[in-house]
């Protein structure tokens, strides 16, 4: 199989790997235990919590652990009372753990704006300033899209928001192991984001609250209620090895940023040639700037997505979001940015990795586009 979906996921590195395995022998005990045993259990997490932080540049207080950015974008928005009172803005194309989450604080009770988005997938920083309300507590918008990887500006809305004085959060799962290098250079004082899409282990995310945040009348309640662990913010035996394994994969992935960023480019770039050469009238739904550089999402006139990824079993590509695969909807993003169902439908998305090669990514650019062929003939 040819992997091309690393939107949905990663594998794990192999030297991630190798550190969970090693901290799940060595640390087994519970990190809460007064023991010994259980003092190197907290001190393993506490040194996970301080290199994630030396690598992002904020302070280890700022980062808590979750189960992924599932978790963290319900937290952020269950932080905001539903009342007609308070008002939460978003825009179309967030993860269904926002828009989900957003469309909940509204039916019982909270003021919601969803704000459209351009036919490249860009949210205008003056579509936010004018939602904004004098009683609006929370504006969420995400920092790289994950079906056409358009990314956002967030440093002008940002900048929008500040001088109102109204809390930023950003789902930045897609955008951290490629374009977001720390946070001195994303103002956001609510970020969420996943391992699992930095080569690390399944199931531990993290949510970062900036000291700003945490010291605003807003405060920050906590997720669950039960023990003292993460501060008693989120509660629960923490994951330990799945933790050190995230540290580990975020460092690997700070080692060669830009040269893997460009090479990934450079693989969707031929990847898109290839297709074209052979079927003109084949569209990208990305847009050509300002763009993740390893998300393409194309548009095929008279193929059905569903269709295609049958008859090439052998290269694994999406039709859309992994958190909506069994949704025979047509994409939220793409119905966003304007597309037809019908249009949507004939959509895929290919997202290049760590692990694709050249060769590799030409195979299936070549297997895509003969299975296009013998479907148009049909």
């Amino acid at each position: 199989m040819i992997y091309l979906d690393y939107q949905a996921t990663t594998p794990i590195d192999d030297e991630v790997a190798d550190v969970v395995d090693d901290a799940g022998r060595r640390f087994w005990a519970n990190p809460s235990s007064p023991h010994m045993a259980g003092m190197k259990s907290q001190e393993a997490i506490n040194s996970a919590r301080r290199k994630m932080a030396r690598l992002l540049a904020c302070k280890p207080r700022e980062l808590i652990f979750t189960s992924g950015a599932t978790e963290a974008n319900n937290w952020v928005i269950s932080m905001v009372e539903p009342s007609p009172g308070n008002h939460v803005v978003t825009t179309a194309i967030e993860h269904k753990s926002v828009l989900d989450a957003a469309r909940s604080f509204e039916r019982r009770g909270g003021d919601l704006t969803i704000l459209p988005v351009s036919g490249e997938g860009f949210v205008d920083p003056n579509d936010v300033e004018n939602a904004i309300k004098p009683t609006t507590r929370l504006v969420s918008v995400m920092a790289a899209n994950n079906e056409i990887g358009s990314l956002q500006p967030i440093a002008e809305i940002a900048s929008v928001l500040k001088e109102a004085g109204i809390p930023l959060h950003s789902d930045a799962t897609q955008a951290m192991g490629y374009v977001l290098e720390d946070l001195t250079r994303f103002p956001a004082d609510l970020i969420s984001f996943s391992s699992h899409k930095i080569y690390g282990p399944k199931g531990v995310g993290a949510l970062y609250i900036s000291d700003r945040f945490q010291a605003s009348d807003n405060g920050v309640p906590s997720l669950l209620h039960g023990g003292g662990q993460e501060g008693g913010k989120r509660p629960g035996t923490e994951n330990l090895p799945a933790i050190v394994g995230f540290a580990k994969a975020l460092e690997i992935s700070r080692k060669a940023l830009a040269s893997e960023r460009a090479r990934v480019h450079g693989l969707k770039s031929t990847f898109m040639d290839m297709l074209l050469t052979r079927h003109p009238d084949i569209t990208s739904n990305s847009p050509a700037n300002d763009c993740l550089p390893n998300c393409l999402n194309v548009r095929i006139p008279g193929v059905d997505a569903g269709d295609l990824m049958a008859a090439v079993p052998k290269v694994a590509v999406s039709a859309g979001s992994a958190c909506n695969s069994n949704d025979q909807k047509p994409s939220h993003v793409l119905m966003a940015i304007g597309l037809s169902p019908d249009d949507a439908r004939s959509s895929i998305r290919i997202g290049f990795g760590r692990t694709t090669t050249a060769e590799e990514a030409a195979e299936a650019a070549l297997a895509i586009s003969a299975s296009v062929s013998r479907l148009k003939a049909r």
